[in-house]
């Protein structure tokens, strides 16, 4: 079976899929203006402490305070527990909504005064070792990333993968077809090869996932469709939860099926499919109508958070972000530069060409390109952000 990872990068942002047969089986990305920080470890200042809630404030130098629960502070740092003091501290939640990083006390001696970070866990070596089945190649864009990883793979057990330096590859994730299954992740409807589909409603307070039969036939009458139809649609759930990183509660609608044996084997093979899924979750009892209820672990920001933004009334629509469009532009642009010589230029809606002003991957293109880059905006596209190049 080939099973490939594939890593690009524009500083700002690390991309890296593994791909089982040309199918997306796991994916991160790493926005460095939204950073994962569960793990991390800081020296922290108590802010506030309030009795009523149990718990206490942390600066860790983040734009919110961190959230310590008084239970989670060991009993030799109780009387280290007052406003302005100093303490080592370890995210173990990541920030999201209004709600800031939930973080837990550690002993640690020696500790400065002043608020710091003292360990970061790097996530990129941290995804690559994870991976559990024998990797067969790894293919990376940046030189620097590849012989990273090289030193990385010393700590891999068996099957040390080859490392393949692609600089005339910009354009990886759409060589491999990784682009269009990204882009498959953030839509609503997900088809199945029976003919079914599942619609993935991804909210603020919970997710909920509806399947439908669509096209799909059965000569076994509506029992077998069904029973058939939501064992294909878990394995597919479980897929695109991982992929997606959906956290928090979850709600799934499947069709309804009279037999309880059948109810029964569908929950056992949910059960299994979730096992592969290395965030941790809990599974509830299947309702006699078809609704599943889990809860999924919240490890850092869903790919809706990294590549969208929310529009329309009570922000229930969603649109790809200026970054996301302004990372393509510069990959397409660098891609075309090693098959042209012509001047670069970006004409695209102002939120794009302001992006791209500001950011640190600019410079790295043109330096790529030997060409420099202008950029135009459009006085025509307003709230579309579509790029030309000219």
């Amino acid at each position: 079976m080939d099973n490939e990872i594939y890593i690009d990068f524009l500083p700002g942002l690390i991309r890296a899929a593994r791909l089982e047969e040309d199918r997306l089986e796991d994916l991160l990305i790493i926005r460095a203006d939204k950073p994962q920080i569960v793990g991390n470890q800081y020296v922290g200042r108590i802010t506030a402490i309030d009795r009523g809630l149990g718990a206490a404030f942390v600066d860790i130098g983040l734009a919110q305070h961190g959230f310590l629960p008084l239970q989670d502070v060991p009993k030799a740092l109780g009387d280290k527990i007052s406003e302005g003091n100093y303490l080592c501290v370890e995210a173990v939640r990541e920030a999201f909504d209004d709600k800031g990083v939930r973080v837990k006390a550690r002993i640690k001696d020696d500790l400065p005064a002043s608020v710091k970070a003292l360990k970061t866990v790097d996530r990129l070596r941290e995804w690559i070792l994870r991976q559990k089945r024998e990797v067969d190649c790894i293919h990376v864009t940046d030189a620097r990333i590849a012989q990273e990883i090289r030193s990385y793979l010393s700590e891999w057990k068996e099957g040390r993968p080859t490392v393949k330096h692609l600089a005339e590859r910009p354009d990886l994730f759409e060589y491999a077809g990784i682009e269009e299954q990204i882009e498959q992740l953030i839509q609503v409807e997900v088809g199945l090869p029976s003919g079914g589909s599942l619609l993935f409603e991804q909210g603020r307070t919970l997710t909920a996932i509806d399947v439908n039969k669509g096209t799909m036939q059965h000569n076994g009458g509506s029992e077998m469709l069904h029973y058939q139809l939501n064992l294909e649609a878990a394995e597919e759930i479980g897929r695109q939860l991982k992929l997606r990183n959906v956290a928090g509660r979850i709600i799934i609608d499947f069709p309804y099926m009279k037999s309880a044996d059948h109810r029964k084997n569908l929950q056992a093979r949910f059960k299994e499919i979730l096992k592969e899924d290395c965030v941790g979750h809990k599974l509830l009892p299947l309702y006699m109508t078809g609704i599943q209820e889990l809860t999924r672990k919240r490890a850092g920001l869903s790919l809706q958070d990294l590549l969208l933004s929310p529009v329309g009334i009570g922000g229930l629509g969603h649109e790809k972000t200026p970054f996301v469009y302004g990372m393509a532009a510069l990959r397409q642009l660098w891609s075309g530069s090693i098959h042209q010589t012509r001047p670069k230029r970006i004409v695209a809606s102002h939120r794009v060409v302001e992006f791209l002003g500001s950011c640190t991957a600019l410079p790295y293109v043109e330096e790529k390109t030997g060409a420099k880059i202008s950029l135009h905006e459009s006085s025509v596209w307003t709230s579309d952000d579509v790029v030309v190049f000219e």
